[in-house]
């Protein structure tokens, strides 16, 4: 007899799902643990159902097949709401599946009760409940929904009793045809014929290999500079002679553009921008996956399809652009540590440290400056940030992800004292797994980037600072190696040691926040610019 929960893990296996994250509740995530662990899908059990969701949304990114967070009812299905809200904001192909009563029972059933589809119709693309006549078909078409772009999460309700019913015959396999293209491809050509000086950005729908080297070949092609947003940092490798630098809608990236008569978007998502008035003039180009809307600016002209074939549908147009005089990117500003180590030495550290195969997580504070400007990205998905939802406690459930994912890549996760506060319970979940990740943390007992901008904004120093944390003591009590390092001389010799050393590990690092506003204000711009995001 195949059951609903036997036709759900069928489907799951069908799309590729390889791990369901979460924290099991009594009811029909009993059934789904049995019937995906029989067909080899496994369930990782996290302390909180947020860092469960993030997990499985970082998994979705990282593998292009939807990551799956399973839920109890109630408490568990509310915890939930932040890691879904990344996957809506961060476009990450997430299932939520939550336990949940049978609808002739909500007449007199009041006992953790929350209307599921309701709370979270804002921030997924579709909800449904699993019924066993065609739970197959309806799981099919929400994670078909779930993979088409802009990606984003979809919600499944599902029932202890119905679980474990006869279902109809399970979906076997799984087809996805490229989107048509569409928009008018002879003036998206005239665009870039009528450009001296253009300017290439790429976004987060840019990240898979085909569509990377697409980018480059349209670079070549047009001679051009080529910036990325922080999601796609490595779609358009470090180093490269075109690389200009990071693209945020901000300060950093003025010196490129200043002179730029066309800015050709590639896979850029608006969500991915600061939130700030568009000041720039030039005509835009958008190249993407789906139009998504509002935008910053007026576009001049879009073609939305597969980027690869709509790099391919402008190939030929243009002429090698005047770039020769073009300014170098620009260099954070990185002063003096008077009292321990200064970001920017922390990251330069962990690159001389680290195994060349190494790719990152970072969390969202100031911290996320240093490594997000000097980490030498090659590849896609070799940099993970919140970017959209830009969240706190991301870096931790997102490294778990990526080393489970891809267990023969070690991960570095930069995380500040804040952030990792919001998660901390994940370091025994990061032990029980024996994962090669290396937790760095940037520990100076404060909201440092909250402080910046209440610094801009004149006020007196309240509500951003903590007592300092032990948190090389607190990682060696769930089972990690630690240490903890104030000189960069402690640092180097913790991060070759963790590096050298099998299993997880910790780096208290104990940081000098003084440089943070100049570089939060180079970036970012000063006070009236910067505390507008």
């Amino acid at each position: 007899m195949t059951t609903v929960a036997d036709a759900i893990a069928a489907t799951l296996d069908a799309y590729g799902v390889r791990h369901i994250f979460g924290v099991p509740g009594g009811g029909s995530n009993l059934e789904i643990i049995a019937a995906c662990e029989a067909r080899g899908i496994t369930w990782i059990l996290t302390h909180t159902e947020t860092a469960a969701a993030l997990m499985a949304a970082a998994t979705g990114e990282l593998t292009g097949t939807p990551g799956v967070v399973a839920t109890g009812l109630g408490p568990g299905a509310t915890s939930a709401v932040n890691g879904i809200a990344y996957a809506h904001l961060d476009r990450a192909p997430v299932l939520l599946l939550t336990d949940a009563y049978r609808p002739e029972t909500h007449d007199f059933i009041t006992h953790q009760k929350v209307d599921h589809a309701a709370l979270y119709a804002p921030i997924v693309k579709a909800s449904d409940r699993a019924r066993p006549d065609d739970v197959s078909d309806v799981l099919a078409r929400l994670l078909d929904r779930a993979l088409t772009a802009p990606l984003g999460p979809v919600h499944l309700d599902l029932s202890a009793i119905d679980a474990g019913k006869p279902a109809v015959a399970p979906a076997t396999s799984v087809k996805k045809a490229a989107p048509a293209l569409a928009g008018d491809v002879a003036a998206a050509r005239a665009l870039i014929d009528d450009a001296r000086r253009p300017v290439i950005i790429a976004g987060i729908q840019a990240r898979d290999n085909q569509a990377a080297a697409a980018l480059a070949a349209l670079a070549d092609h047009l001679a051009c500079p080529v910036m990325t947003t922080y999601k796609a940092k490595g779609v358009y490798p470090n180093g490269a002679p075109r690389h200009a630098g990071l693209f945020t809608g901000a300060k950093t990236e003025a010196p490129w553009l200043a002179d730029a008569d066309l800015m050709i978007l590639y896979g850029v998502d608006p969500v991915e921008l600061v939130a700030s008035p568009w000041p720039y003039e030039m005509p835009v180009l958008e190249l993407a996956q789906a139009e998504v809307r509002p935008h910053y600016t007026a576009i001049a002209g879009s073609l939305f399809g597969a980027l690869p074939a709509l790099a391919e549908a402008v190939a030929g147009a243009g002429q090698p652009a005047n770039w020769s005089d073009a300014p170098a990117p620009q260099v954070l500003p990185d002063g003096e540590a008077e009292d321990g180590i200064s970001p920017l030495a922390v990251v330069r550290v962990a690159i001389e440290a680290a195994p060349e195969t190494a790719r990152i997580t970072i969390d969202a504070g100031a911290h996320m400056l240093a490594p997000m400007a000097l980490w030498p990205a090659k590849q896609p998905f070799d940099v993970q940030i919140s970017n959209g939802l830009s969240t706190m406690g991301f870096a931790l459930p997102a490294a778990i992800a990526a080393a489970l994912a891809d267990p023969k890549r070690p991960v570095i996760a930069f995380t500040g004292d804040g952030g990792l506060a919001m998660c901390l319970a994940e370091l025994a979940t990061l032990a029980r797994h024996d994962l090669d990740v290396t937790v760095v943390v940037f520990n100076d007992a404060a909201l440092s980037l909250i402080d910046v901008k209440q610094q801009q904004r004149g006020f007196k120093s309240a509500g951003v600072r903590y007592p300092a944390l032990d948190l090389a003591l607190i990682a060696v009590g769930a089972d990690l190696h630690a240490a903890r390092a104030e000189t960069e001389a402690e640092l180097r010799a913790a991060l070759m040691r963790a590096f050298a050393t099998p299993g997880p590990a910790l780096i208290d690092a104990r940081v000098d926040p003084s440089g943070y506003r100049a570089m939060f204000e180079a970036i970012r711009g000063g006070p009236t610019q910067a505390t507008q995001t």
